[in-house]
């Protein structure tokens, strides 16, 4: 049962029978064949299949996708409990940052967190929002703190600090620093071009938000950026508009891996806006 129901996990959260498969090591006819038989004994269809041949959960895949969760945590909890003392005791959490928060709030709450270095294997990840994102859909990652904000059923979300941008480097320049499509720094610079009317011709592309700082610092250019991320140096910005104001927020599932994480994730959540970063 706890088979079927881990293929069912990967399959919705795939969206896929092939990608499923492949994470699983396991070849599509036999993935195609649990995700049948789980559906003959729930009594109930749980994919149907669009154009392209991607699928798309039901109603009773959704719920049984939350229901399967808790089963898969408790029952992960009762086996923590009973080899308990065959086991180490210690727990692991992977915290997922974007690049920002990576820089800014991770290492103060890593220094928070030195209590908890006896209990907790603690990895850190990075990348963008997105990402983070979805790691922790798949219970790859425990938590998250990123720059943008969610919408999903399965992730709580809470806001605990703003982080405002401003124009910084060169100002007079003609060169535009640009980062990632996608990434916080590209979003806000298209908006000031936007809101400003801005049509640049002379473009540097940077996929990574420290060499921007560093490009910027040398004064190559201008960029729009974090004002927490020029912070003590003489580096000359620009206020902007209050539109121009980010918030961080702290993410992770509504059914935490075990108690001890759901505990941890709850300290995290009080102590986050007490933070100096």
């Amino acid at each position: 049962m706890f088979k079927d129901i881990t293929i069912f996990q990967k399959v919705y959260e795939s969206r896929s029978i092939t990608k499923a498969a492949k994470e699983l090591y396991v070849t599509q006819p036999s993935v195609s064949i649990q995700i049948k038989k789980l559906e003959d004994e729930l009594g109930v269809q749980l994919f149907k299949r669009n154009g392209n041949k991607s699928l798309v959960p039901t109603e009773n895949a959704n719920r049984f996708y939350r229901d399967s969760q808790i089963i898969l945590n408790n029952w992960e909890n009762s086996l923590n409990h009973l080899v308990k003392k065959h086991r180490s005791n210690r727990i692991k959490c992977v915290i997922g940052a974007s690049p920002t928060t990576a820089n800014h709030v991770v290492p103060p709450l890593m220094q928070s967190l030195g209590k908890y270095f006896n209990r907790f294997d603690f990895e850190l990840v990075t990348g963008d929002s997105e990402r983070i994102l979805e790691e922790i859909i798949k219970h790859e990652i425990d938590f998250g703190i990123v720059e943008k904000p969610i919408v999903t059923n399965d992730v709580e979300q809470v806001s605990f600090a703003s982080d405002e941008m401003v124009l910084a480097g060169d100002i007079d320049s003609p060169e535009w620093i640009i980062g990632k499509p996608g990434s916080t720094q590209r979003e806000y610079t298209e908006k000031y071009f936007n809101k400003h009317h801005i049509r640049p011709t002379r473009i540097i592309k940077v996929y990574d938000n420290n060499l921007i700082i560093k490009l910027v610092s040398r004064r190559i250019g201008k960029a729009v950026v974090s004002k927490r991320s020029i912070k003590g140096t003489l580096l000359p910005y620009e206020q902007l508009s209050d539109d121009f104001c980010n918030q961080f927020y702290l993410i992770h599932p509504k059914v935490a891996g075990s108690t001890e994480t759901q505990k941890l994730i709850a300290w995290i959540t009080t102590l986050l806006p007490q933070l100096r970063f």
